[in-house]
């Protein structure tokens, strides 16, 4: 009885190891894991990133890719900044396992910022940076940022500072320089000097008295008086307390009186017009008494009607060209209709003809030579056998060259009558530059004695050599 009892036992002891046995050998145990990491954290724009994919374990051992198939879904925008996942479902022996890996974008690099001045100077007056101040801002995610940029204004310096949608900043600062008061002005409006004819009428412009900002201040004095009347010098004083005095140095001259035997005699000639820079030009003829002669063309006819005002007020009218196209010298015919239209311009105006005339670049011109060799001579003996007197020059003022300044016009005119007793200066009725240095030309001739006159059919014609 014993005996079967232990053999029973033992029955059941082996059937109970066997089915342990078969638990052990076939029950799967899998397991699903991630290559690399579990989660990935990617600047925006970033598109290096790698799947690194899963691997699947029975039982601790790797099982061969071959012989499971893996599914994998999520998207990444590595343009957007965001969580992404990517999800992996994984089918085996069928059944289906999964897991996920997450991928962070984000942005973590600072705006840049462009700012043009390393220093700014602050006007005293104004208040503003001398030079302009442009600062921006680019992201490389929200683009341009300039209008987030904070601008907060110290003492002596500015700090710009920005911040983009992700909480990256940057900070700059540049120095402020506060610039001085200046100081205040006081100076006399127009020349130191000035010349009016006897009897004529004296204006007084007064003095700019004003801050360094240029506001008007009060308190200037003025002593003195000037009789137009009576020849002679005046001067007029300027005062101002805490200033110093000021004095202007006004000369009323005859222009009648005769000259010594000898004395140079200047003719002012102005070419081209009349113009834009004409009416100007007038009012310092008429301001100083001083007669001169207008080669006039009919270039600009908004102001052709001037030559009835060049006249009226006694200055010689003379023809230079109707067109003032150097095609005029093609023949003599053709010279001659461009000259007669602008006779019976003038006549238009003044009542009558001249018998005065300029030829276009002088009667040395050597342009001509292009249209019709030997030109000149015919025209020149051609023009003085009908009667008529041309002109050319012995000083020129320079106002034709290309940009000529005020100071170089008058540099080359007070200069230029040095070498001759009856000086012809040439110069341009039309030229900005010419009007500007008018005024200190006259009041420099009538200073040194010189007498002025426009040209008649009697006067110094002053010829070139004829070139062609």
């Amino acid at each position: 009885m014993v005996k079967k009892i232990i053999i029973f036992l033992l029955i059941i002891l082996i059937l109970t190891v066997s089915v342990a046995g078969y638990y052990l050998v076939f029950k799967d145990n899998i397991e699903i894991g991630l290559n690399g990491e579990l989660e990935y954290t990617l600047n925006v724009g970033d598109t290096n990133f790698k799947d690194d994919g899963i691997y699947l374990k029975n039982n601790k051992k790797i099982i061969e890719n071959n012989k499971y198939y893996v599914k994998r879904d999520g998207n990444i925008d590595f343009n957007k900044i965001g969580n992404y996942y990517i999800n992996y479902t994984v089918t085996y022996r069928n059944k289906i396992y999964s897991i996920s890996r997450k991928v962070n974008v984000i942005d973590n690099i600072p705006p840049t910022l462009d700012i043009n001045l390393e220093e700014i100077n602050i006007d005293y007056c104004s208040k503003k940076s001398t030079k302009e101040l442009i600062y921006t801002a680019n992201d490389n995610y929200d683009g341009d940022i300039t209008d987030k940029i904070e601008l907060i204004k110290e003492n002596n310096k500015y700090i710009f500072k920005v911040e983009d949608s992700s909480h990256n900043t940057i900070e700059k600062e540049i120095n402020v320089n506060y610039l001085d008061k200046p100081k205040n002005v006081f100076k006399i409006n127009g020349n130191n000097k000035i010349y009016v004819p006897l009897n004529g009428i004296y204006n007084e412009n007064g003095v700019k008295y004003t801050d360094g900002c240029g506001n008007k201040l009060d308190g200037v004095n003025i002593r003195g008086v000037v009789n137009t009347k009576e020849v002679g010098t005046y001067k007029i004083t300027y005062e101002v307390n805490g200033e110093k005095n000021l004095i202007r140095e006004v000369s009323v001259y005859d222009p009648s009186v005769s000259k010594p035997t000898g004395s140079k005699v200047i003719y002012l000639t102005f070419d081209d017009g009349p113009g834009y820079y004409t009416n100007k030009i007038l009012g310092i003829l008429d301001k100083y008494n001083v007669k001169a002669t207008f080669f006039v063309t009919h270039q600009f006819p908004t102001y052709i009607h001037l030559i009835k005002d060049e006249y009226d007020k006694g200055h010689s009218i003379a023809v230079h060209t109707y067109t003032h196209k150097y095609n005029i010298y093609t023949s003599v015919d053709t010279y001659l209709d461009d000259f007669n239209k602008m006779n019976d311009v003038i006549k238009t105006y003044t009542g009558s003809y001249t018998k005065l005339l300029r030829f276009p670049g002088g009667s040395s011109n050597t342009v001509s030579k292009s249209y019709n060799k030997g030109i000149m001579t015919e025209l020149a003996k051609r023009m003085t056998d009908d009667g008529y007197i041309y002109f050319d020059w012995n000083v020129s003022s320079g106002d034709a060259s290309a940009n000529p300044t005020t100071n170089k016009i008058i540099n080359n005119t007070i200069n230029g009558v040095k070498n001759c007793t009856h000086c012809v200066i040439l110069m341009h009725d039309i030229k900005s530059q010419t009007a500007n240095a008018l005024e200190t030309i006259i009041t420099s001739f009538i200073e040194s004695g010189y007498t002025f006159a426009p040209l008649n059919e009697t006067s110094p014609t002053a010829h070139h050599s004829i070139n062609n």
